[in-house]
């Protein structure tokens, strides 16, 4: 549909036209002010490449009451899917993630469930367990008590993380937990970790609780880089690490360490401006001017517009000026490079974000896409009445607290497998002795089916071989470091497990069905139990 035309459509809807529009917002906003939308703007959106401001985008919102990030899809700015590719982008240091889901009334991939065939192995497939049923809302799968977990990425040189977890892990805090210590561990290596916010920016590490308002970080195997600080002006805890994706990558190693002159001046304080906002937030992520705008290039190719690039200077410019880019394109790298929320940006511009829209488009006007284009005339009131969760899912939501939606348009990105399904994924909630210590508390692991044949060599250390899901002849699986030596399939267990190695005939008592490429898995502290996920109970 031709974008001037769709626009009228939406006006009309409201009773509008561009014409009316534009009178109303010289009066609610002036007509010399950067909220006027001129009436000629309908040629202006002729061209495909033309998006109006963020301030006329605004204007438009609080005119016609629809949401912003409605009018943003309208011009070909999907926020969820933008923003999507920050969990992608390779950092230096631990930054905290934006979990906003901004279209909540967006049509989600759903299952029902599908009562397995017999006995439920300790693997399984995840299709045995689940069937693809009717899409729904965003709005109705996001937890009711949605701001309770805080979301990280790690950071390639967050010594307190490493080797724990690994870079481009996410790390999932419960703010719940974040005030004191927690009952002590026997071992040093069973100490929980914390997401922690500091002067310098972000960390997940283990702490010392020094007293009533000092904290220390402290890696075991670097004791030289404990850190004290101190509550409320040095540092923040967010919350207890209960969880992680786990990507699993061999070839990336730990990188560099921060510049410290990049860390010069920053402190804990609360920013009041654009200007400080983005100079703030640049330095806590660990960028300089230059590695940010080659960011920015890649994130251009990514959405396939140069309008995302910002030059070195160009991103110099912005920490000097008060008013935010011209193009909206330019906003959005520099919260997607900047680890910026959004609206934080918005408000810091002086946007008055009060005067936003409240109403969802109807589907037919937002251009909302229905997955697999099953939607029937009746879909939106079957959704309204039906249970959002039962069986398997209701404990699995249980376990978990929430599902994370955020990341939805990133799992190609993460797992590293192009044109990711829920057939690449198989549940592993119920192995009580994993052959790996990754594998420990996991719930599910994505598997790429097109590798399938294993290393002949022994000569990688255990904890870094690749990891493979083999199926045996009885329908069981197993999931573990494997080699292939002489026709013969031999998966090792690490050091202290319970299990033991097994060694099979490559293609008669087993066959690889391909390597795994990430993990999902709960992190109990030490006073959680560690009792894997109970199938039994439904």
């Amino acid at each position: 549909m031709d974008r001037a035309e769709h626009v009228r459509q939406i006006l009309s809807a409201r009773g509008l036209t561009l014409y009316r529009v534009s009178q109303q917002s010289a009066e609610a906003f002036g007509r010399s002010s950067r909220f006027y939308v001129p009436h000629n703007l309908r040629y202006d959106i002729a061209n495909p490449a033309a998006v109006p401001t963020i301030h006329q985008m605004l204007a438009l919102s609080h005119i016609t009451n629809y949401a912003l990030s409605d009018w943003l899809a309208v011009f070909g700015i999907d926020l969820d899917v933008i923003f999507g590719l920050r969990v992608l982008i390779q950092r230096r240091q631990t930054t905290l993630l934006d979990s906003s889901v901004y279209d909540t009334r967006a049509w989600i991939p759903w299952f029902m469930e599908r009562q397995p065939a017999g006995v439920v192995q300790s693997i399984s497939p995840l299709g045995q367990l689940l069937a693809h049923s009717e899409p729904r809302r965003a709005l109705d799968l996001l937890a009711p008590n949605k701001g309770r977990f805080l979301y990280g990425l790690i950071g390639e040189a967050d010594v307190y993380a490493l080797p724990t977890f690994v870079p481009g892990s996410i790390v999932r805090a419960d703010t719940r937990r974040s005030h004191g210590p927690l009952p002590e561990s026997k071992s040093t290596a069973e100490k929980p970790f914390f997401l922690v916010e500091h002067e310098f920016g972000c960390s997940c590490s283990r702490l010392l609780w020094l007293g009533k308002d000092r904290v220390a970080l402290y890696s075991p195997q670097d004791p030289c880089v404990l850190r004290e600080l101190q509550l409320g002006k040095e540092a923040r805890v967010l919350g207890l690490v209960d969880a992680e994706i786990r990507p699993i990558r061999n070839d990336r190693d730990s990188g560099s360490i921060m510049d410290p002159a990049i860390l010069e001046n920053s402190r804990l304080v609360p920013t009041a401006n654009l200007r400080d906002l983005l100079r703030n937030s640049r330095i806590k992520v660990g960028l300089c001017f230059r590695e940010a705008s080659s960011l920015s290039h890649w994130v251009a190719d990514a959405l396939s517009d140069e309008l995302y690039f910002a030059a070195p200077s160009t991103l110099s410019d912005y920490e000097t000026l008060a008013a935010p880019p011209r193009h909206i394109q330019k906003i959005l790298t520099l919260c997607l490079l900047y680890c910026i929320d959004f609206r934080e940006f918005l408000r810091a511009s002086g946007l008055p974000l009060n005067r936003e829209g409240h109403d969802a488009m109807p589907d037919e006007l937002a251009l909302r896409q229905v997955p697999n284009d099953k939607r029937r005339p009746h879909l939106a009131s079957e959704q309204e009445n039906a249970p959002a969760y039962s069986g398997f899912s209701s404990a699995l939501l249980e376990q978990w607290g929430e599902i994370p939606l955020f990341l939805r348009h990133s799992l190609e990105g993460l797992t590293g497998l192009k044109n990711f399904s829920s057939s690449d994924v198989f549940w592993v909630g119920r192995e009580t002795h994993p052959l790996h210590p990754w594998l420990i508390n996991a719930t599910m692991v994505a598997v790429n089916r097109r590798v399938k044949k294993p290393s002949v060599s022994r000569k990688s250390p255990l904890c870094k071989r690749p990891l493979y899901l083999i199926l045996r002849r009885d329908g069981s699986y197993l999931c573990g470091p494997c080699i292939l030596r002489h026709g013969h399939l031999i998966v090792d267990s690490y050091p202290g497990s319970p299990s033991v190695s097994q060694q099979l005939r490559n293609r008669i008592d087993a066959e690889v069905v391909g390597q795994v490429t990430t993990i999902l898995r709960r992190l109990a502290g030490p006073s959680e139990s560690k009792t894997p996920f109970n199938l039994e109970a439904f």
